[in-house]
């Protein structure tokens, strides 16, 4: 029987029921609706209020589960599940000690085990090395994590990218400096230290590029486009055809897997990418898009091709450089009269910075001011690039006409 309060509505029982039937059917949309809605009749139906932390955890909405699971502890009503549950929550946003509490607050209740017990060794050495506990921490974590231990050069790796996105520049810089120390040569972590220290980079060296896009082409498009969430090949893809129909020859420069190829496909004669990655590009041609694929540097592969693209595409390309007057000189001189060029940037407060991820942001009164002598501007868009620490980037997507 379906209960009605007096004005004919739904009850908050009733909104509950249909809640917990979606969550059972894998409708996270419907179950968050009707999960709300049982909380706007009654807002003290705590099942209601931990049912939507997991729909939001489920939905990587991890700041909204934690704030919700919060609600049902602070009504007294958490279990060793709840608290488990938010421990995973408050790790995923970066909140390492508050994770460590939920998590031993779930220890009185039941053993931690898998995830759990992983998840929970980690936030108490991550914790530990915020506190500037680093030899402690790698020292104790064999005995708190138990058979879920893990490689101790994995924990650091992966604190040290942690503890960067979350802004602990100086426990992350820590973490740095024993990775290198154990690999000298290691271009790529050598750049990120760099870029965590804050030290002055006008661009990032080429040999960082070619080693990081390398070690990851194999899961780069799943992690980027189904965790991270990137759409930027798309969209930009979007924009650019609102103002041309059509062109004879698109560049997609720095071409990566080829995301962009099956957006720019449609609307072009000919495709040529170019990248510095072979690994990259070795998954570019897996796609059969690209009429020509090049591992070269850009502004190299640019200055041998002058006056031969109608559409310069770069999606997230210009976060690879610092500094960007030689790039937006080299594009122009590649492009013929009134062609187009596309691309997208992170945004920052002054010209260029270097971010923790080894990436630029850029201004875009910077780029745009670059773009001026040689362009003109057709349409910016403001987008999230991408997640980063669980959050998203805030970027800008800018196309322009070659005057």
């Amino acid at each position: 029987m379906v209960n009605f309060s007096a004005n004919g509505t739904a009850d908050g029982q009733t909104w509950l029921r249909r809640a917990v039937a979606a969550d059972a059917a894998g409708d996270v949309v419907t179950a968050e609706r009707a999960f709300l809605q049982a909380l706007s009749c009654d807002g003290g139906l705590v099942d209601a209020r931990f049912g939507l932390g997991v729909t939001y955890f489920r939905s990587a909405r991890y700041g909204d589960a934690a704030a919700e699971l919060q609600a049902v502890v602070s009504a007294g009503a958490a279990d060793g599940t709840t608290y488990v549950l938010l421990g995973k929550s408050l790790y995923l946003i970066g909140r390492f000690s508050a994770s460590v509490e939920a998590f031993e607050l779930a220890l009185r209740a039941m053993p931690l085990e898998g995830d759990s017990r992983r998840c929970h060794a980690r936030a108490r050495t991550y914790a530990s090395f915020i506190a500037g506990k680093i030899d402690e921490a790698l020292t104790n974590y064999p005995a708190l994590a138990g058979i879920e231990a893990e490689p101790i050069n994995i924990v650091i790796r992966d604190g040290f990218g942690l503890l960067s996105a979350y802004g602990h520049r100086d426990a992350a810089a820590s973490l740095g400096e024993l990775l290198l120390a154990a690999n000298p040569d290691d271009a790529v972590q050598r750049h990120l230290n760099d870029a965590v220290a804050g030290r002055p980079i006008s661009g990032v060296p080429p040999a960082y590029v070619e080693a990081h896009f390398d070690a990851f082409a194999d899961g780069f498009d799943d992690k980027l486009v189904n965790v991270l969430g990137y759409r930027v090949p798309e969209r930009l893809a979007t924009l650019v055809r609102r103002h041309h129909a059509s062109f004879v020859h698109a560049l997609d420069l720095g071409c990566g897997t080829g995301l962009a190829g099956e957006y720019l496909e449609p609307v072009v004669d000919k495709l040529s990418g170019v990248d510095l990655s072979a690994r990259m590009l070795e998954q570019a041609a897996r796609r059969k898009i690209y009429d020509t694929l090049t591992h070269a540097e850009a502004l190299a592969y640019l200055a041998k091709h002058p006056a031969t693209f109608d559409l310069i595409f770069a999606a997230d390309t210009l976060i690879y450089f610092g500094k960007l007057d030689a790039l937006m000189a080299a594009v122009a001189q590649a492009m013929t009269a009134g062609g187009l060029f596309a691309a997208s940037i992170e945004n920052a407060m002054n010209d260029f910075e270097i971010l923790p991820s080894g990436r630029f942001a850029h201004a875009e009164a910077y780029v745009t001011r670059l773009a001026e002598p040689h362009f003109e501007l057709l349409k910016r868009e403001a987008t999230d690039i991408r997640l980063e620490a669980n959050v998203p980037a805030k970027g800008t997507l800018l196309v322009w006409r070659r005057r």
